[in-house]
C-alpha cells in the first residue's frame, strides 16, 4: 500500500491539472489614424478702422481744443452715415512732452496730445469715405483696416465638419488598398482652434487710398485627427 499511494497522488494531480480552463487571448482590433484638413473661403464684410488725431505744439488747452473739435467732427460725420454709437470708440486724450537734445543737453521741444479712435462698420463699404473724410480733415495717422468675416464661427463649423468627412475618406481609400475595411470611429481630435479670418492693407498717405484696397476672399481652415477601426475585407 505504501508504494500504491504516491503513485494514485501522481494520477490524481494530472487529472486535476487537466480540469484547469484553457486561457485564450484576443488580438486588439487594427486601427489607422487620419490626419485631415478642410477650408472655407468667405468674403469679408466687416471692417475695422483705427485711426488717431494729433497735434504738436506748446500750448496744452489749444492743442487739446483742436483734437477735441476734429474727434467731435469725425464722431458727427459716422452719425450722418448711420454708424451707431456703440460701434465708435473714441478713447480718452494722451499728452506726451517732446525733447531734443542739443550738445548733449535735454531741451523741451513742445508737446505731442493725441487722441485714438476705433470704429466698426458693419457695412464694409463705408470705411473708404470714411479714411478719406477723415484724412481730408486733419487726421494724418491712420493705422491699417482690418477686414473681417462677421460668421467665422460658424463658418469654422463647416471646416470642421468637412474635415472629418475628409478623413473619412482618406481611411476608406488606405484601408481599401490594403485589403481592409473601416468599421467605426475610435477617437477624433480637434487640432484647431477657431480663427477669425482677416486680411489688413496699408494705407497710403493719400486722400484716394482706399479706393483700390480689396480685401479679397479669405480662409477659414479646421484640421482633425481621427482614428478608425478596421476589419479584413471578407469580414
Amino acid at each position: 500500500m505504501q508504494r500504491i499511494l504516491p503513485l494514485f497522488a501522481l494520477v490524481a494531480a494530472v487529472t486535476l491539472s487537466g480540469c484547469q480552463p484553457m486561457t485564450t487571448t484576443t488580438a486588439a482590433p487594427s486601427t489607422l489614424n487620419v490626419n485631415a484638413t478642410a477650408e472655407v473661403n468667405a468674403i469679408p464684410d466687416r471692417v475695422q478702422v483705427e485711426l488717431s488725431v494729433q497735434r504738436m505744439g506748446m500750448d496744452i488747452p489749444t492743442l487739446k481744443s483742436e483734437v477735441d473739435s476734429i474727434t467731435a467732427e469725425l464722431i458727427e460725420y459716422l452719425r450722418s452715415q448711420n454708424v451707431e454709437d456703440k460701434a465708435i470708440q473714441s478713447y480718452a486724450i494722451s499728452i506726451y512732452p517732446r525733447y531734443n537734445y542739443d550738445d548733449g543737453e535735454q531741451k523741451l521741444s513742445g508737446y505731442q496730445v493725441s487722441r485714438r479712435m476705433t470704429v466698426d462698420f458693419a457695412v464694409a463699404e463705408q470705411h473708404g469715405e470714411f479714411i478719406e473724410h477723415a484724412l481730408n480733415n486733419g487726421v494724418h495717422n491712420v493705422n491699417e483696416p482690418r477686414f473681417e468675416v462677421s460668421n467665422g464661427d460658424a463658418l469654422y463649423q463647416q471646416a470642421l465638419t468637412q474635415a472629418v468627412r475628409n478623413a473619412r475618406a482618406k481611411a476608406e481609400e488606405l484601408a481599401a488598398a490594403a485589403g481592409m475595411r473601416v468599421m467605426t470611429v475610435q477617437s477624433i481630435q480637434e487640432n484647431s482652434q477657431p480663427q477669425q479670418p482677416e486680411v489688413r492693407y496699408r494705407v497710403a498717405q493719400a486722400a484716394d487710398s482706399a479706393s483700390v484696397s480689396l480685401p479679397g476672399e479669405q480662409q477659414v481652415q479646421a484640421r482633425v485627427n481621427v482614428t478608425f477601426t478596421l476589419a479584413a475585407s471578407n469580414e
